[in-house]
């Protein structure tokens, strides 16, 4: 009995031992990141506007994990790190799902990284170098020369206009008014006949709005007689009383667009929205800067 004493003894105090050792090894060094801060070039990139909630977290070249911003991310690492930041958006709006952002760079420091010391990094990032914007480089509606404002439902009681009372940024934004006589809208970008190839088919729709109502974004294919050979229109936002920023994820779209391509000859953005009833008697839909960003 007393060898069977000692013995447990002995474990209990081993592995106490181990833990206080652990714990002392344990104690990690700190990375606070507040935000992210997107650079660009206004004439050929467009706006600095961003939804950047999320960052992908690299030390020494291993996943510290994803965190929500601002994060306070523990790194159980010491001395000087490389540290890798990837910028991370929600695409298509979904609350679950965060991706890195494949147009924009990561942002890489050397850190010296000390056990309980916070080291604050203040991340920036551009516009990859092979980023192609085809609306040159934006729709801004800062013009009459509206690069989305083909009407394809026929009632000109649904076309989009320049309006300069509600303003995201700059001298103007695009207003589509729905009233109850004329509910349904469908609007679509100016034909783009450049058509997907296959090593360029991941596409991003960038998009600021502020909206009274849901709408839906898609895209059309058409071949050379003008009809319609691909449809899908699976994306949206719900209403916003503030401006707001997505992404939507086009590159399923492009890869079925590059699957028909010996019928396609060309292909558009398009904007769909209702005025139910039982809702308001009118409603705005407010867009700005839409970027369509595709690797060159």
């Amino acid at each position: 009995m007393r060898t069977l004493i000692f013995l447990l003894t002995g474990i209990l105090w081993s592995v106490t031992s181990c833990d206080i050792v652990n714990q002392e090894e344990s104690i990690p060094a700190y990375l606070f990141i507040p935000g992210f801060t997107l650079n660009t070039d206004v004439e050929s990139e467009g706006t600095d506007s961003h939804k950047i909630t999320e960052v992908h977290v690299f030390v020494a070249n291993e996943l510290i994990g994803i965190f929500t911003l601002p994060a306070t991310v523990p790194v159980l690492m010491e001395g000087a790190q490389d540290v890798q930041v990837f910028p991370a958006i929600r695409a298509n709006g979904l609350g679950d799902i965060t991706d890195i952002y494949p147009f924009y760079r990561s942002y890489q420091i050397t850190v010296d990284l000390v056990p309980s010391k916070v080291d604050t990094i203040l991340p920036v990032t551009e516009y990859i170098e092979n980023a192609r914007f085809y609306f040159e480089p934006q729709e801004a509606f800062e013009d009459g020369t509206l690069t989305f404002g083909i009407d394809l439902d026929g009632d000109p009681a649904t076309t989009i206009e320049l309006t300069n009372q509600e303003i995201f940024e700059g001298n103007g934004s695009g207003l589509i008014a729905l009233e109850r006589s004329d509910a349904q809208m469908e609007l679509g970008s100016n034909l783009i006949t450049e058509l997907p190839i296959a090593n360029s088919s991941t596409t991003y729709l960038e998009l600021n709005y502020k909206t009274d109502v849901s709408f839906l974004v898609g895209v059309l294919g058409y071949d050379s007689q003008g009809r319609i050979i691909y449809s899908l229109i699976d994306k949206g936002v719900n209403p916003s009383a503030e401006w707001n920023k997505i992404y939507f994820d086009f590159t399923e779209e492009m890869i079925d667009l590059f699957s028909v391509a010996n019928e396609l000859t060309g292909w558009r953005l398009v904007i769909i929205s209702d005025l139910f009833s039982g809702e308001a008697d009118q409603a705005n839909i407010y867009l700005d800067n839409i970027k369509l960003v595709q690797f060159r």
